[in-house]
């Protein structure tokens, strides 16, 4: 018995082993020859975070207004596996989680959930894209079609989807030499087609629950 679990896991290691060369490494942003037209889709490439990008933009950003502060939490992950039979998706990535929190008078009211996907890249290393849920704000109801009995589908729809861009502002530097704390500009997108947005309980209000268009400033 012992034999059979010594070699079940050495036949374990050596699969995983086998697994993690076995992806072909390219790199965001730059010219990748000789990739195939499936290669999104086959499972053989790695989209590495050669050059420590994704380290400009890991940890906890704020934004404080008044009694309100808004924090966003940014986790980089390594070679996330991302599987997607829909999108025809099979391929490895470096990315960034995100994740925010609201407060009000330094108490939290609010805390979204984590994810361990990534749902952001970059290609310069200044700019990170991606998408984020609003779980403030949701669409208007969905209804079952007539034909099928009508009735709630989802009550309040989906949440917001907006796309998302976080830049890497200039270092500056104080009066005695030193550096201040790193800032990003924090920007949220919905495109053109909006009508799915347009929720009449929000009328009056900003479109997202959460801050936008705004600097903040990374925290320890």
């Amino acid at each position: 018995m012992k034999n059979i679990i010594i070699k079940s896991f050495l036949l374990s290691l050596i699969t995983i082993i086998m697994n993690c060369k076995s992806q072909t490494v390219i790199i965001r942003g730059q010219k990748n020859p000789n990739l195939p037209e499936n290669f999104l889709s086959s499972g053989n490439y790695y989209y590495k975070d050669i050059y420590n990008y994704l380290d400009n933009f890991s940890g906890t950003w704020e934004y404080v207004n008044g009694n309100e502060k808004f924090q966003i939490i940014l986790t980089k992950i390594v070679k996330y596996h991302l599987l997607d039979a829909d999108l025809n998706y099979n391929i490895y990535e470096d990315g960034i989680t995100f994740k925010y929190k609201k407060y009000l008078n330094n108490n939290l009211i609010y805390e979204s959930p984590s994810n361990d996907y990534p749902s952001f890249t970059t290609e310069n290393g200044s700019k990170l894209e991606g998408y984020i849920n609003d779980y403030g704000r949701l669409t208007r109801t969905v209804y079952y079609p007539k034909g099928t009995g009508g009735g709630i589908l989802k009550q309040g729809g989906e949440y917001f989807h907006p796309s998302c861009t976080i830049e890497l502002l200039p270092a500056i530097l104080t009066l005695n030499g030193g550096v201040e704390p790193r800032k990003i500009k924090f920007t949220l997108y919905i495109g053109e087609t909006v009508g799915e947005y347009r929720n009449p309980a929000y009328s009056g209000m900003p479109t997202f629950s959460i801050p936008n268009d705004v600097v903040m400033t990374k925290v320890p």
